[in-house]
């Protein structure tokens, strides 16, 4: 049968009708990708919690009264920590924020014995230790609150919000409770009837949870055992011992990887408990700085010696020793930011990068109880107020 030819109307019309349906896919297409990029847009307003940031910023800029230095006579000043861009300061009876510039963002009492105070970004946790309960709180709101029904240990906030904490138990030495960033439920709980656990961090990325316990062998030797979970499968996923060797403290850097402090060691495992690297030393460390970052890590011995003195050891990211450095003054105390490493010594802040470079010596007129490095300045509480130290 011979093919009806087409005459140029119905051609036309064709065109017309490729044309057409060629301008819907289009518009559906870019529909599409209006959506994914709102959907996107909202997930990243709401994970990096954009709205709160701008109004940490606007209370910080806010007019008042307040200024730096700040008058803390007559209060008993336990630890300083850094909340995004703010200083953090708790005492015996309160805690409180405050922005660069010295305005007080936040002040809240608490009715802790022993409180102690972790922060990770815009969040903190300050909980009582030996005591049953713990907050978790920005600038603006409590995002929860908990009684154990057992004494804390010890807990960890990690970067990405999750919160670990050791608690003892009737039947087991000890017990660990692990939460999502959300506080909703128990993601992960483990007890131990042979190890006292210590201590607890988890990683969301990573999807594991690290515990250090503490045991004794059979001739009595102290042994630090750092396990592995997975949060997913609640499975052991390696156990990695140091024996002679008490744990002192550890976290996960932003590498996925665990630093721990010893009495004698210092190193990084991964989630399968191979020794990246290590730093073996003889004294006790007075402070280690910057574990989390992947940059290194530094940790501070005290020289007790008749002319006072402290060395600085700078750790790569595997805390292989880079270099040492000593200053001379007696050690009061130290603290690190994203890429510098201050170290306060009768009245002197020395301040490094993390490489071991000096950058700054700052002189500071009262004597130092405590400093905190915020960004590229370094701020210190003294008996009698809160401070700038500057050049």
């Amino acid at each position: 049968m011979a093919k009806k030819e087409q005459n140029e109307f119905e051609i036309a019309r064709k065109k017309r009708q490729k044309k057409i349906s060629a301008q819907r896919t289009r518009k559906f297409i870019g529909a599409v990708l209006i959506i994914g990029i709102l959907a996107a847009g909202i997930h990243f307003f709401i994970k990096e919690d954009v709205a709160g940031i701008i109004g940490d910023r606007i209370a910080a800029s806010a007019s008042g009264s307040e200024g730096l230095p700040v008058d803390m006579s007559g209060i008993t000043i336990l630890q300083t920590f850094t909340v995004g861009e703010h200083i953090g300061v708790l005492t015996d009876a309160v805690y409180y924020l405050y922005a660069d510039n010295g305005k007080q963002l936040l002040s809240a009492q608490h009715d802790f014995a022993n409180p102690i105070v972790e922060a990770a970004g815009r969040r903190f946790l300050i909980y009582d230790q030996g005591g049953t309960r713990l907050i978790v709180r920005m600038r603006d709101k409590i995002l929860f609150e908990k009684e154990f029904e057992y004494k804390i240990i010890s807990a960890d906030l990690s970067a990405n919000g999750m919160l670990s904490v050791v608690t003892s138990a009737q039947r087991y030495a000890s017990q660990l409770h692990v939460f999502d960033s959300e506080y909703k439920e128990e993601v992960f709980t483990w007890s131990s009837s042979d190890e006292y656990i210590v201590c607890a961090s988890a990683d969301s990325k990573s999807k594991t949870v690290a515990a250090a316990a503490l045991s004794a062998n059979e001739s009595g030797e102290i042994v630090t055992s750092v396990h592995f979970f997975s949060t997913e499968a609640a499975i052991e996923l390696s156990k990695r011992e140091f024996k002679g060797s008490a744990v002192l403290g550890f976290e996960y850097d932003s590498n996925g990887d665990i630093k721990i402090i010893c009495d004698n060691i210092a190193a990084t495992l991964d989630k399968n408990g191979n020794v990246l690297g290590s730093y073996i030393y003889n004294s006790t460390p007075a402070a280690a700085v910057n574990l989390t970052g992947k940059e290194g890590a530094a940790i501070v011995f005290d020289r007790f010696t008749e002319e006072r003195a402290a060395d600085i050891v700078f750790l790569d990211e595997n805390l292989n020793e880079i270099k040492t450095v000593s200053v001379s003054g007696k050690y009061v105390c130290s603290d690190g930011s994203e890429n510098n490493i201050a170290v306060y010594c009768s009245g002197t802040a020395y301040v490094f990068n993390n490489r071991g470079e000096r950058t700054a010596t700052l002189e500071s007129e009262q004597d130092a109880v405590l400093i905190e490095l915020l960004r590229e300045s370094l701020f210190a509480v003294t008996r009698d107020q809160l401070c700038e130290i500057k050049n």
